[in-house]
C-alpha cells in the first residue's frame, strides 16, 4: 500500500464527503429504534447518515457498535453522539467503526485539546492503536497507514451549547484535530435564559458568531435542535451551515401513528349514524 496522500486507504464516509462539499445534509436521529434495518430504511428514504445519539438515549455500546456496523455495510455514515467527555466512550465510539464523534458540553479549549488527545492517533493525539478494525471492514491495514487515514477521515466533533463556548469559537476552530462543531441550540438557548426562543436576538448572534468562526477557518458546522424550523435552518444553511439533526426516530413514529389515527377518526365521524 502506499500513502493515504495516494488515496490508497480510504473510508467510506458520505456525511464527510458531502458537508466538506458544501451539499446541504439531514441526519435522523436514533434513540429508539435499534434494529439494524433502520440502517438501510434510511439509505432507501436518502438520507447519507444517521445519528445515534447516546447522551439522550439508554442506548449501550454493544447496541450502538452494531448500529455502526449496519450503517457501514448500508453504506451510510454513522455519526455517534458520546455520552460523555470520557476517553473511554470516544475511543470506544471509534473502534467500534463511527463516521464521526460529537462531544457534548464543552467549555474549555483545553477541553477540546484533550479530546483531540483522545480521539486523534500520533501525532496529533494519543489514541491507543488497534488492528483490524471495523471501519475498514476488519482487514489487516499497516499501521502508519491506518492511523493517518482515520485522523483525517474520520472526524471529531465538539459541541457547542453554551455561551462560553460561543465565546470561544474561534480558538475551537483553531485547534489542529477539530474536524467541525455541532450548535446545540436547546442547550444553548437554556443557558441564555431564553428556552425555546429560536427568534430571540441573543440565540441569533450566538449562531452567527460560530458560523463566521467555522467559515473563517473552512471548518463544517451542524445545527442541532431546531429541525422543525426549517426557514431558520435555511437562514443558517445560507451562511455556511451544511448540516442538521432534521428528525428523530421517536417523533417520526408517533406522527405517523398519530395519522393513522386520525385517518380513523375521520372515517368514524362521516359513516357515524344516529343513536337509536
Amino acid at each position: 500500500m502506499g500513502s493515504v496522500n495516494e488515496h490508497t486507504v480510504t473510508i467510506p464516509n458520505p456525511f464527510r464527503t458531502r458537508i466538506l462539499n458544501g451539499e446541504i445534509t439531514p441526519l435522523m436521529s436514533i434513540k429508539y429504534v435499534v434494529g439494524n434495518e433502520i440502517a438501510m430504511m434510511a439509505k432507501m428514504a436518502g438520507f447519507h447518515a444517521l445519528f445515534i445519539d447516546m447522551e439522550h438515549s439508554s442506548l449501550d455500546m454493544r447496541t450502538v457498535a452494531q448500529l455502526i456496523l449496519a450503517c457501514n455495510y448500508a453504506g451510510i455514515s454513522p455519526v455517534v453522539r458520546s455520552p460523555s467527555k470520557s476517553h473511554w466512550h470516544i475511543s470506544r465510539i471509534l473502534d467500534a467503526g463511527a463516521a464521526a464523534v460529537a462531544i457534548p458540553h464543552i467549555e474549555t479549549v483545553q477541553e477540546v485539546r484533550d479530546l483531540v488527545h483522545h480521539a486523534k492517533y500520533a501525532p496529533l493525539g494519543a489514541r491507543g492503536c488497534m488492528n483490524n478494525q471495523p471501519v475498514f471492514n476488519f482487514q489487516h491495514v499497516p499501521t502508519l497507514e491506518q492511523n493517518e487515514a482515520m485522523n483525517i477521515q474520520t472526524m471529531l466533533i465538539p459541541m457547542i451549547e453554551t455561551p462560553c463556548a460561543v465565546d470561544l469559537a474561534e480558538e475551537i476552530f483553531a485547534i489542529d484535530g477539530v474536524d467541525g462543531v455541532l450548535i446545540g441550540s436547546n442547550d444553548l438557548c437554556t443557558d441564555l435564559g431564553i428556552p425555546g426562543k429560536y427568534d430571540d436576538p441573543r440565540y441569533l448572534s450566538s449562531v452567527t458568531k460560530v458560523i463566521n468562526a467555522a467559515n473563517k477557518f473552512g471548518k463544517p458546522i451542524g445545527i442541532g435542535g431546531i429541525g422543525g424550523r426549517l426557514d431558520l435552518l435555511e437562514k443558517w444553511f445560507s451562511m455556511g451551515a451544511t448540516w442538521s439533526l432534521s428528525c428523530a426516530d421517536g417523533a417520526i413514529l408517533q406522527n405517523g401513528m398519530k395519522k393513522v389515527v386520525q385517518n380513523y377518526n375521520d372515517i368514524s365521524s362521516r359513516l357515524e349514524r344516529p343513536k337509536q
